[in-house]
């Protein structure tokens, strides 16, 4: 998938207060992964599954940490395979800040009946 853009990123906070925008992007700035540190990381440590932990697959860091990287091959198959690992992440937390800022955000109360 294509990386986690800018114009994205606006389309999904649109109907949200400049006070919950500002809000979402401080979240989203502490939370989101650079794709090329990633692919650092990956790099230099990627046989022992760091990289696959820090964009949140447990599991296949569990499984590249015990067989180191798959004795090679999961970490060679990741070198390409991380980045579109590192914009899914990215957008999966832009969604989810999004949706914990609509939950919090009270509902406006229903119109007053007009008076008769």
């Amino acid at each position: 998938m294509a990386e986690f853009t800018f114009m994205e990123q606006q389309m999904l906070i649109q109907g949200l207060s400049e006070q919950q925008q500002v809000l979402f992007n401080s979240q989203f700035a502490s939370e989101k992964r650079d794709r090329t540190l990633i692919f650092v990381v990956s790099l230099i440590l990627g046989y022992l599954g760091v990289d696959r932990f820090l964009v949140g697959d447990i599991g296949w860091g569990v499984l590249k940490l015990l067989t180191f990287g798959g004795c090679g091959i999961l970490w060679l198959v990741d070198l390409f395979l991380i980045w579109g690992r590192v914009d899914d992440y990215n957008r999966r937390k832009a969604h989810e800040i999004v949706s914990t800022i609509k939950m919090m955000t009270p509902a406006a109360p229903p119109p007053a009946a007009p008076a008769a």
